[in-house]
């Protein structure tokens, strides 16, 4: 059955929480200067992209959540992040960005307690910090959290909860920030610099941070990029101090540094999705803990031409600890987006259709990324300016599931 549903964008009743808070905020902001921004030391480890803040999550309560870009993305200012939930036991999408704080720098967004999300906006403007809001009732209603300055990393995974209502974030000069639950103050716990000086950091030739999580036991997890060969940036805080607890590759494309670019921790599994290799030899792999680190499983690599060309890769995860990966071609590079799954301790990605072949298709539109359906198949959510298509895919075949209208507010911005 396909639905296509309109919404508001602005004006709901949602707003009055966050921007009450935001505006007091905004105030003093406006009276000191940002910090530069950081959390990279000497370029990225390989010629790999980073990791798209489209992302998308399951999470543990059965709903799952999505992070897009809409509007347009030639324009930062016409740029507009949209969040975007599939509640619990239903079958349709709806939007669920809290209002009043501007979106063009982009959405992080996590599961703290089963059923709480917890979605913090990047800067962008004249907004040098991250304003943060929790729902506990599907995005219907949004509170005001403890904002977090300096604000969150360009990166999908600058924020982590877990089942005991913990936080950990990344921040876009580098820090490590951690809160004892959703609302409390930050408390810084490390950074870049003093974790690539580390015996760990130092063995992995650490360049960049690029997610954060939690152990099964909750403990801290960083990870990041690596120069040297065979070696992954994952690190836990124990005995206090920062160790490795990372998986050592083996294969021929890790060859060079590895980049992790998706981690995560749900029903005590651990899931990291890592690119490595460079140009020709590009590759994702897949490895999985159930001890938070201490051992590993790896996937094998699945290589990625578009990735090797300059691709950018989405990551996802469902709460089962299942990946979706899809990596969308560099601008002017011709090609579909490649879109593949691999299940928890899969062997290998499942390569799905390309969705440039689904008729009905928009030939302007992109894919943004994948989410499991609540069947178990696969759902693309495809952007093309303010409408998101939901592709389901059935018997080799994508068709549309749902499409859904935000009138965006070109202009607004500036």
């Amino acid at each position: 059955m396909t639905t296509t549903c309109s919404v508001v964008r602005r004006g709901s009743r949602r707003a009055s929480v966050v921007a009450l808070a935001v505006l007091g905020l905004l105030s003093l902001a406006a009276c000191g200067g940002s910090r530069p921004p950081a959390g990279t030391s000497g370029g990225r480890a390989t010629s790999l992209s980073g990791p798209a803040l489209a992302t998308s999550l399951g999470g543990s309560d059965g709903s799952s959540w999505a992070v897009v870009d809409m509007g347009s993305t030639a324009s930062a200012l016409n740029s507009f992040w949209e969040l975007f939930v599939r509640p619990a036991g239903s079958s349709t999408w709806r939007l669920a960005t809290p209002t009043g704080v501007a979106s063009n720098g982009g959405l992080v967004m996590t599961q703290s307690t089963p059923g709480e999300i917890v979605t913090g906006f990047r800067p962008s403007q004249d907004l040098t910090f991250s304003p943060l809001a929790s729902s506990g009732d599907a995005g219907a209603q949004w509170s005001a959290d403890a904002p977090l300055n300096p604000g969150l990393a360009d990166v999908p995974g600058a924020l982590a909860g877990n089942s005991a209502g913990h936080l950990i974030a990344l921040t876009q000069s580098g820090d490590v920030e951690s809160a004892a639950a959703v609302g409390a103050a930050w408390t810084r716990l490390t950074s870049l610099g003093a974790l690539a000086k580390g015996p760990a950091g130092r063995a992995c030739g650490l360049t960049a941070l690029t997610a954060v999580a939690w152990t099964p036991a909750g403990a801290p997890l960083v990870a990041g990029d690596c120069s040297k060969p065979g070696v992954t940036g994952i690190f836990t805080l124990s005995a206090g101090g920062w160790h490795a607890a990372a998986p050592r590759l083996t294969g021929s494309p890790v060859r060079s540094g590895a980049d992790v670019v998706g981690l995560t921790t749900t029903a005590g599994r651990t899931t990291a999705v890592l690119t490595v290799g460079n140009h020709a030899t590009a590759s994702v792999i897949t490895a999985w803990s159930l001890d938070g680190g201490t051992h590993w499983t790896q996937s094998a690599p699945l290589p990625s031409p578009a990735l090797a060309s300059g691709g950018q890769p989405s990551v996802s995860f469902s709460a089962d600890g299942s990946a979706g990966l899809v990596v969308t071609p560099a601008a002017r590079q011709p090609g579909a987006s490649q879109v593949a799954t691999i299940g928890w301790l899969g062997s290998d990605w499942d390569v799905l259709p390309a969705l440039n072949a689904a008729p009905a298709r928009s030939a302007s539109s992109r894919v943004a990324t994948l989410v499991a359906a609540p069947g178990g198949a696969p759902q693309a959510l495809e952007v093309d300016g303010g409408t998101m298509t939901v592709w389901q895919l059935g018997t080799g075949n994508w068709t549309i599931a749902q499409t859904i209208r935000v009138p965006i507010p070109y202009g607004s911005s500036g």
